[in-house]
């Protein structure tokens, strides 16, 4: 079973990553020509600046919060926030893979409002990674063409850290994971992927159930570090950035299959992404 996990959230990282990168350089090519169009994160706060970084992860805190106070007292919220955050990240994918309008409206609009309304109204796992793909790799791309090298740097550090603090010392986000893995919620990759009946996997002598999740900031992370790469140095650079990435994940997801464990991905994916990118750096 193992292997059958790794190759499906592979091909979900994957999938992302391409996607993302195409929507990235698509956006870097129109900012080339028009840079009035650099997007700003945070107003008057340069994008090559690492107050980015901090303004950024306390963000991420910020939202972390609402939603461990919405998931405690009122868990029907989370729906809306999800609704939310499908149409507009998905709104950037769309606008870019279909730049085209009916009747003078945006085709993505459409595209993004039939995405949210198949997710909001059947909520199944099929649609839920759907939405993480269609999200993740438009939020992904904003937030590289968004920053500079150097910051996306210091925040993918600063963030690798409190992902390993909030699995194993506050252990809030085992919280938050276990949560939202009771319905199909587009924060998350999830796996199996098209079972309607509990799937059970052999532990020694056990049978017990198992549900593995593959957040969306573990993917969203490394594309927005790949299209920061792309922006400043070549696709070469890239190229190699995003493949450190994939054998990190190919070695925590095996690792978890094997323990049955949680882990927090964003620190090794992160590490394997960081190799990556250095051995392309050393190598050209």
């Amino acid at each position: 079973m193992a292997r059958e996990v790794i190759i499906f959230f592979i091909g979900i990282f994957l999938l992302t990553q391409v996607l993302g990168l195409y929507i990235g350089s698509k956006y870097i090519n129109l900012i080339k020509a028009m840079p009035e169009l650099q997007p700003q994160l945070f107003p008057g706060v340069s994008p090559q600046s690492i107050e980015n970084s901090i303004f950024l992860l306390f963000y991420i805190l910020a939202i972390t919060v609402v939603i461990i106070l919405v998931i405690r007292f009122k868990k029907i919220l989370l729906r809306g926030i999800e609704a939310v955050a499908i149409f507009f990240a998905s709104l950037i994918t769309f606008d870019f893979l279909f730049p085209i309008a009916i009747f003078s409206i945006p085709v993505s609009i459409f595209l993004s409002l039939g995405l949210t309304s198949w997710k909001m109204l059947r909520p199944s796992v099929l649609n839920q990674n759907l939405a993480v793909i269609f999200s993740v790799s438009g939020v992904g791309a904003f937030l590289g063409v968004s920053l500079g090298i150097l910051p996306v740097l210091v925040f993918i550090i600063l963030l690798s850290f409190y992902d390993f603090i909030s699995v194993f010392v506050t252990k809030h986000m085992i919280y938050i994971a276990k949560e939202i893995a009771k319905t199909p919620t587009a924060f998350s990759a999830a796996f199996p992927y098209k079972f309607k009946k509990p799937v059970y996997f052999v532990v020694g002598s056990k049978r017990v159930k198992r549900h593995y999740q593959l957040g969306g900031g573990d993917i969203a992370i490394p594309l927005m570090f790949s299209v920061s790469v792309l922006r400043e140095f070549t696709f070469y650079h890239t190229v190699f950035s995003m493949l450190g990435a994939v054998a990190s994940l190919c070695l925590i997801t095996y690792f978890v299959t094997k323990k049955h464990i949680a882990l927090p991905a964003l620190p090794w994916i992160s590490s394997g992404m960081l190799i990556g990118f250095l051995i392309s750096a050393i190598t050209i």
